[in-house]
């Protein structure tokens, strides 16, 4: 009787044990502790993308890379989301994110073939905020910010761009103040690689900042090229000039180096 009444107590026990098993967490997906002193570490893979869950009122403002051409790295449309993802082998490099409530620092390395053969990565990052002091005196909630409030008037915009190469790569929006350029691409779709296009046909890598619903390079050039993977697009900016020089500018010398 009691080795019936144990094998039982045991077979009703395996599905306990089988259902807490299929609830152990996923190391994939990390919960972390928010400090704006620290610096979170985030390994990717090539072909893996991993997502920055921000807290649910907060809006990416600003987010800058140290090597951009290493990582792709891409907010949501409501900016509490970041989409970051390695694209070269061995990408090593800072982030820095500022949003509407908070600043966060982030180191960013490819992880090993081996890590990313057996998916020890990171697929999502979440951050656990302290609670929110409340001041005792209630407030009208406030309206959400425009993330976009930072653009150029429509009069100090240039827009008289063309385009050659793959159309999939070309923004919806793109337009200069004459200090930076502004690209905006379709919602869903992932912004491509950009590099300035220089007089002697060499590309260099932009600085460049994630904002509102803007790509914003910071400088502005006779064109850029856009890449992913194996597509390419050239964008060109028709009413870019050198400006000369005038006779407020520095004089030539003459040949026996007298300034007169």
């Amino acid at each position: 009787m009691m080795k019936k009444a144990f094998l039982f107590m045991m077979m009703a026990a395996l599905p306990l044990q089988a259902l807490a098993q299929s609830y152990e967490p996923d190391s994939r997906l990390r919960t972390i502790d928010y400090d704006p002193a620290a610096v979170v570490k985030l390994d990717g893979c090539q072909n893996f993308q991993t997502m920055i869950t921000l807290a649910s009122d907060e809006h990416v403002e600003n987010v800058g890379v140290g090597d951009s051409a290493a990582w792709q790295v891409t907010p949501n449309k409501r900016g509490n989301l970041i989409f970051v993802k390695a694209i070269a082998p061995k990408g090593y490099t800072n982030m820095s994110v500022v949003s509407d409530k908070r600043t966060y620092s982030f180191e960013l390395r490819t992880a090993s073939e081996s890590d990313c053969a057996h998916g020890r990565i990171t697929y999502e990052l979440r951050f656990r905020y302290p609670p929110a002091q409340s001041s005792g005196t209630p407030v009208n909630p406030a309206s959400p910010p425009d993330p976009n409030a930072f653009l150029p008037v429509p009069e100090k915009r240039n827009a008289a761009y063309t385009f050659s190469g793959a159309a999939d790569l070309v923004p919806i929006r793109v337009f200069d103040d004459g200090i930076s350029t502004y690209m905006k691409w379709a919602t869903g779709v992932t912004a491509p690689a950009v590099y300035a296009l220089n007089s002697d046909n060499t590309e260099s890598i932009v600085n460049y900042a994630s904002r509102g619903d803007y790509f914003v390079v910071e400088q502005v050039a006779p064109a850029f090229v856009l890449r992913r993977g194996e597509l390419k697009t050239v964008l060109y900016n028709d009413t870019y000039a050198v400006q000369g020089l005038d006779s407020l500018s520095p004089r030539p010398r003459g040949k026996n180096g007298s300034t007169k």
